[in-house]
């Protein structure tokens, strides 16, 4: 049995809770922003009273992230929706701070058992308080600045409860583990524990797929904590079956790896699988370096502005970082029985980071990628801190003073990285300030001031000069985020936009029409490209942005030439139809081909169903919805198509 937690440790602990929450009530009523527009604020699915089954299973399936479409997660959004009937941002962020503080007293209770095994007197030289380093891990990982942008970013629920489940496992297993190691155990309870992380990883990887990562986090305590422990002796059998472990995953990648595989997907990225993997081995470093030294202004919402590495020497940090990291793992290896932490941190953060931090085509740079691959790095970092209190490696300093110290400074800087989060242009404005050259950051500033500037002209306020500054701040941004990637869409559509509606006596300096069309030539289409096209034919629906509609359709031709499978593009030329005045017949014959192409979307029905029931065409209207259903056994769809017709939850009309 694990020793008893102490009433002052628990006491520190709830302490501590209550301190972070009170310093992140402040961001809880922060923006929704970028993947939450489409995974919750813009999700139909989600809006469900919770007085139907079917609604909770739609809701359930109505995310396409990742494989699974991580259900848990959004059955965990959908409830936020039927308790406030809305998405709401102050609930939907409040349930994440709760579950962070449930993730912070796992971590805790994980950090125990691992310092329990991972501490020796001959490395801190006297015997520390396992108890009280693990409390100052708890605290270092829960007060750390980087987590900010998990716990704010509403969508990132879905790593929050991964992480939930993942460290319930590790819990599980170090405890479990521990006893064995003194005592043993039968199969009976081998067997049940492994059932039990089975659960949990699934569980897991139901919220994100590198929930998955428990399964490989297992071996990495054993190698490095427990080392074929068994009943009070050593099994060097069971010592070479945890490396055999560690070592297993790597084997079917090396033997089924095929690069090939994911050129289609790397299409989309404005970068290459080389450059991606060469500049993750950069990239993990600064994310240790957020950890250890957690300066907030490095810190951002979006790291579009780091470098990439063309090559081993472009730049040259590249191949120091790549020696660095086996030089590290090789001291960790060689130290593993005097220092084990060592080896323990570094194998927990590199399989934590091995989704997605590798060779799957991702973006490049996120802060919430280290939410679980940063637990393992703070409890080291406490036992480090707390070895040199009791040594008095500062001897000017009470050790109470300098953990205090400690303390605050990280309490410091997440409150002001909170307060920016708490409000849209404060926090756009502080990324652009610490990401200048970042084209996303300046996207944001200029998209913040446009909504203030449609927000104070709808109110109607009286000064005008405050609303012109916000719409030259908006043009200014657009222009800079042009300035740092001549090549992005959104920046090319938005000074577009803004040239043609708001600030016409520009145009004569810039076509920026003619500049797209060239992009578009040969610009590896893009999510955010995507989106760009769609505000640029909000603005021509909206009667916004001229009339030369053949010349936009042109456009289209051509971005379809290169990418015929993308049905995003064949719903945004159908807009322009509808809005151009196609006849019923001409947007029939379009709605049809794309049926035909793209049988499985959902969006092409939608529209199809509408013109079906605008031309009283009750035959096709039921044939489509046949066909509709014949193209999802899931029925995924039957909410929409009730609200298509204007049923109540009870079907009555």
């Amino acid at each position: 049995m694990p020793p008893t937690l102490a009433p002052r440790h628990t006491l520190l602990l709830l302490l501590l809770l209550a301190l972070v929450a009170a310093l992140y009530l402040p961001g809880l009523a922060g923006p929704f922003m970028f993947d939450d527009g489409p995974a919750l604020t813009a999700n139909p699915y989600l809006r469900i009273d919770g007085s139907e089954f079917d609604d909770w299973r739609t809701a359930a399936a109505s995310s396409r992230s990742g494989p699974t479409g991580r259900p848990l997660a959004m059955l965990s959004f959908a409830a936020n929706y039927a308790a406030a009937d809305a998405v709401r941002a102050v609930p939907v962020k409040a349930v994440n701070l709760l579950l962070h503080l449930a993730c912070g007293v796992l971590v805790f209770l994980f950090a125990r058992v691992v310092l329990r095994r991972g501490l020796r007197p001959s490395a801190t030289g006297t015997d520390l308080d396992t108890d009280a380093v693990a409390l100052l891990a708890a605290a270092l990982w829960l007060l750390a600045p980087l987590q900010v942008s998990t716990v704010l970013y509403a969508v990132q629920r879905m790593t929050v409860l991964s992480t939930l489940f993942a460290l319930l496992g590790l819990v599980l297993f170090a405890r479990r583990r521990e006893r064995w190691a003194q005592c043993g155990a039968g199969a009976g309870e081998v067997i049940a524990t492994a059932l039990w992380l089975a659960l949990l990883a699934l569980l897991a990887m139901l919220c994100k797929e590198n929930g998955v990562l428990l399964l490989w986090l297992l071996p990495v305590l054993e190698v490095s904590l427990f080392r074929g422990q068994w009943a009070g002796r050593p099994r060097p059998l069971l010592a070479a079956l945890g490396w055999l472990a560690l070592l297993a995953p790597l084997l079917p990648l090396a033997l089924w790896w095929t690069p090939q595989a994911l050129q289609a997907a790397y299409a989309q990225r404005d970068f290459t699988l080389p450059e991606r993997v060469l500049t993750q081995l950069r990239l993990l470093w600064q994310y240790l370096a957020w950890m250890v030294y957690p300066d907030i202004r490095g810190m951002s919402f979006q790291h579009d502005d780091i470098p990439l590495s063309r090559g081993w020497l472009q730049p040259v940090t590249t191949l120091l970082a790549a020696s660095a990291w086996l030089a590290t793992l090789a001291a960790a290896l060689l130290l593993r029985h005097r220092v084990p932490l060592l080896l323990f941190a570094l194998l927990f953060f590199l399989v934590g980071h091995v989704l997605e931090s590798s060779f799957w085509p991702l973006e490049m740079v996120y802060e919430h990628r280290n939410y679980l691959p940063g637990i393992g790095v703070f409890i080291a970092l406490a036992a480090v801190l707390a070895a040199a209190v009791r040594r008095r490696i500062f001897p000017a300093l009470r050790p109470q003073l300098l953990l205090f110290a400690v303390l605050a400074a990280c309490a410091t800087l997440l409150f002001l990285r909170v307060f920016s989060w708490g409000e849209p242009l404060r926090l756009a404005a502080v990324n652009a300030a610490n990401h200048p050259q970042s084209s996303r950051t300046q996207f944001f500033l200029a998209q913040s001031h446009l909504r203030a500037y449609d927000a104070s002209h709808r109110r109607g306020d009286a000064d005008s000069t405050e609303r012109s500054k916000h719409l030259l701040f908006a043009r200014h941004h657009f222009e800079l985020m042009y300035q740092n990637n001549p090549r992005d869409m959104a920046a090319i559509v938005m000074l577009y936009y803004m040239d043609r509606h708001h600030l016409p006596q520009l145009q004569q300096y810039r076509d920026w029409f003619t500049i797209l069309e060239q992009v578009a030539r040969d610009r590896p289409l893009q999510a955010s490209d995507t989106a760009a096209l769609e505000a640029l034919v909000d603005c021509y629906v909206a009667d916004a942005c001229g009339d030369d509609m053949a010349r936009l359709l042109a456009l289209f031709d051509t971005l379809e030439a290169r990418y015929p499978r993308r049905v995003a593009l064949q719903h945004l030329r159908f807009r322009l139809l509808q809005h151009d005045g196609a006849t019923p017949a001409q947007r029939l014959a379009q709605l049809q081909e794309m049926q035909r192409r793209f049988p499985g979307n959902a969006k092409t029905y939608q529209y199809l169903l509408q013109e079906y029931a605008a031309a009283g065409d009750t035959s096709a209207l039921f044939e489509g919805i046949a066909t509709w259903l014949r193209h999802d056994p899931d029925r995924r769809q039957l909410g929409v198509i009730r609200r298509l017709f204007g049923t109540s939850a009870e079907g009555a009309p």
